[in-house]
């Protein structure tokens, strides 16, 4: 009797402590620890969903898939990039919002700082953790050719005509938009700026001489440059280019505007830091390999330094959005 009477007493002190641990956040800490170690080491146990939050074949898009390629080689698991548009890509973010913490779904970022800036984007800083910073874009105004041959003409042109000129971007409240009006403010001109839902479509109107300049990087429209079709009349940079030595930067203009659009990744922000530092390790490696850095340079995406790792993008990132937050509050 006695030994069943033992028996049962150090069952139900066992039962206590058992329910006092699961109660008790701090007697679970090193179960947690255990577990996040085991997730991390064993990172990726599965595919890599990259989320691009526009169509295929755009900046943002080439990007993730030329840097999932290189992360398929580098992590040995497939790396799959999925097109999920809508709103900017905010759609994107919240599929990796919803997502477990585990680092194997990622969000292929560009116009985060404005989503963020403008309250559209609910998953914001608080809720993701930046990765890494990978491209640094660089804008140009371009124009038809045989409409302005300087940049100063069109300046002239502005200043007589208040408004006058129509200046294409892509989206209404976007970067370009944003851009633009931070550029025409350096510029001290006014011009009328003229949404498209696409690059292809402002290209064309550009062409059709629908509008007389344009907001757009290199790479886009480089086989009419090269055919001698458009012309870049400033590059929106500290120092020239050395593909194109006869296009000023704004710079020597005296005009303090050097954004582009900025690509990069983030994951949730509960991820395990482990996990993180091993994709931003991982990204590291992955544009320093021959292929992604020919793919950059055939693409003019060399033109200046992009990497920015997790901590320095996440401060980038932190000023921008108050930057695009300012302008978009003078916003009538």
């Amino acid at each position: 009797m006695k030994k069943y009477l033992m028996l049962s007493i150090s069952c139900l002190i066992a039962f206590t402590l058992t329910a006092c641990n699961d109660n008790d956040p701090a007697a679970n800490a090193g179960v947690d620890e255990s577990n996040s170690n085991d997730e991390a080491g064993n990172f990726p146990s599965r595919d890599i969903d990259i989320l691009v939050g526009f169509g295929a074949g755009g900046g943002t898009d080439n990007f993730a898939r030329a840097v999932g390629q290189e992360l398929s080689d580098i992590l040995d698991v497939n790396v799959n990039v999925i097109n999920q548009e809508g709103a900017a890509g905010v759609i994107a973010g919240e599929h990796v919002a919803s997502q477990p913490a585990d680092g194997h779904t990622i969000w292929a970022i560009s116009s985060f700082p404005v989503t963020s800036a403008n309250g559209t984007n609910k998953n914001d800083l608080e809720v993701m953790k930046p990765i890494a910073r990978v491209q640094n874009d660089t804008y140009t105004l371009q124009v038809k050719d045989g409409t302005f041959e300087t940049v100063d003409e069109l300046v002239a042109h502005a200043e007589e005509n208040p408004g006058g000129i129509q200046l294409g971007g892509v989206g209404t409240l976007g970067i370009n938009d944003i851009s633009a009006r931070s550029i025409m403010e350096e510029m001290g001109i006014d011009m009328n700026y003229v949404s498209f839902e696409g690059a292809g479509q402002m290209h064309a109107a550009l062409l059709g001489g629908h509008i007389d300049v344009m907001l757009e990087a290199f790479a886009p429209t480089m086989p009419q440059i090269e055919g001698g079709e458009i012309d870049p009349l400033v590059v929106f940079a500290e120092d020239r280019v050395d593909a194109f030595p006869d296009v000023p930067a704004s710079a020597e203009k005296g005009w303090d505007f050097y954004d582009g659009v900025e690509r990069g990744f983030a994951v949730r922000r509960d991820t395990p830091e482990e996990i993180i530092e091993k994709i931003e390790s991982a990204v590291r490696e992955a544009v320093e390999t021959t292929r992604y850095q020919e793919y950059a340079a055939n693409s003019y995406l060399d033109l200046r330094d992009g990497w920015l790792d997790s901590d320095e993008y996440e401060e980038r990132l932190e000023t921008i959005i108050e930057e695009y937050a300012q302008v978009l509050s003078e916003i009538e």
